[in-house]
């Protein structure tokens, strides 16, 4: 990332924060997973999924059994929020359950149907691995490294987080052998191709893409995410070769060779989220500021744990940062890091002689600039709230108890209410200016 002068990027912020800011849309049911994952005789299975949404809403899980009537049950919301768990109660050997997810409110959304069946030969799906990714010709290659055949029904592809691809009872992989799945944006240049092997999603050549793969009980076995396909020569952009796993396990661009071996190539895919350039510290952000409780949030939008050692915060125009990270503290994936201001420590007995405490106090009615660095002066993010030709310390509105909040996670600066080390609200409030 470029450094820009910080008069400049503090008058882009200030003059952003008057545009309306976009709505997210509707409801969303993600992560749905079951356990135990290899269901046995009187089993009882929990499914777990997230959903988050806009308005109330009613989350049910709907299953049936072998070729009974379906059973609607009311799903229950745990303390992390946006995590809601039902149970199927446990069947006999051999008994196939299917089942999905449906938030009922304003706005209704339904997840894909799963299935299992009780007591079925536990299968080793580590052996599957995404393997060749071509968005010219649009098609997703999948390998079986292992000894033998493997059945795939219920193993699953999402494409940047919906669902594009789920394999039948029809759909397996011959020992080292390869399958190819076509988009059916090109499904017209394979006719007869069967429909088993078409997945419901485009594919670029010349975007950020991440397709990751499944179990059928939602557990991840291989995932490319490309974060960042500007670090790339442009020379290969649009590049008319493939994302072509090397035999060395790294991603390559290389000459299609849909159905066999790849073809070992010589320029390495950069921008990838724990690729050879190492972690994306980029997916480090400013998440919630709360002037009230006095707490700073980071959040880790990336797949990968995050060490925060020589990051830094700065805050207003003060000459040295208010908070610097060390080796103690690392972000998790998708998780939170929370820092409290030294004015309240006493009301954190649990933080002391940690390094989640920052030098300096928090307010939520003056003009603020909160800034997150890494150790060699890259911005990572920025927050400012400061009226037209005001300073920083100015006094403002006082939106306390809320906190100044990116909504949902990593979404745009609104008032919400405070959520520290928890996911944030859909939406919020616009921030007022004055």
């Amino acid at each position: 990332m470029k450094k820009i002068l910080f008069a400049a990027l503090a008058l882009v912020v200030v003059m952003a924060s008057c545009v309306k800011d976009p709505q997210y849309p509707g409801v969303t049911i993600s992560n749905v997973t079951y356990t135990p994952t290899a269901v046995q005789a009187d089993n009882d299975v929990t499914v777990m999924a997230t959903i988050t949404s806009f308005n109330d809403f009613i989350a049910k899980l709907v299953y049936t059994i072998g070729e009974q009537a379906p059973v609607e049950v009311v799903m229950t919301e745990g303390t992390e929020k946006g995590l809601f768990t039902a149970v199927i109660p446990g069947q006999a050997d051999d008994v196939t359950v299917s089942f999905y997810i449906v938030a009922e409110g304003e706005l209704v959304a339904k997840s894909p149907v799963m299935e299992y069946t009780v007591g079925a030969v536990a299968l080793d799906y580590s052996v599957l691995r995404l393997n060749e990714l071509n968005g010219n010709d649009k098609f997703i290659e999948l390998y079986n490294s292992g000894a033998e055949a493997l059945f795939l029904n219920g193993v699953y592809i999402e494409k940047d987080g919906t669902q594009n691809w789920v394999a039948d009872n029809t759909v397996s992989i011959e020992a080292g052998s390869y399958l190819l799945l076509y988009s059916e944006d090109v499904s017209a240049a394979h006719e007869g191709y069967p429909e088993s092997l078409i997945f419901h999603s485009g594919l670029s050549a010349k975007k950020n893409v991440r397709i990751q793969l499944f179990t059928p009980a939602g557990e991840s076995i291989d995932d490319f995410n490309l974060v960042d396909i500007d670090q790339n020569a442009p020379e290969f952009i649009p590049y008319s070769g493939s994302y072509s796993l090397n035999a060395d396990g790294s991603w390559y661009y290389a000459d299609p060779t849909p159905g066999e071996a790849n073809l070992d190539g010589t320029v390495q895919v950069m921008g990838l989220e724990g690729g050879p350039e190492g972690p994306n510290f980029h997916n480090l952000i400013l998440n919630e500021l709360n002037g009230d409780t006095k707490f700073i949030e980071i959040y880790n939008k990336g797949n990968l744990d995050l060490p925060l050692e020589g990051l830094y915060i700065e805050k207003d125009d003060k000459d040295a940062p208010i908070w610097i990270g060390d080796a103690t503290i690392t972000v998790p994936a998708h998780g939170y890091v929370v820092l409290y201001s030294e004015d309240v420590v006493a009301d954190h007995p649990e933080l002391e002689g940690t390094n989640y405490i920052f030098g300096s106090g928090l307010s939520g009615k003056k003009a603020i600039r909160i800034a997150l660095f890494l150790a060699d002066g890259t911005q990572l993010d920025i927050f400012t709230r400061c009226p037209d030709g005001g300073t920083w310390g100015d006094a403002m509105s006082n939106v306390a108890p809320q906190s100044y909040a990116r909504t949902p996670d990593g979404g745009d600066w609104k008032l919400a209410d405070p959520t520290p080390g928890e996911a944030n609200p859909a939406d919020g409030e616009p921030i007022p200016q004055e």
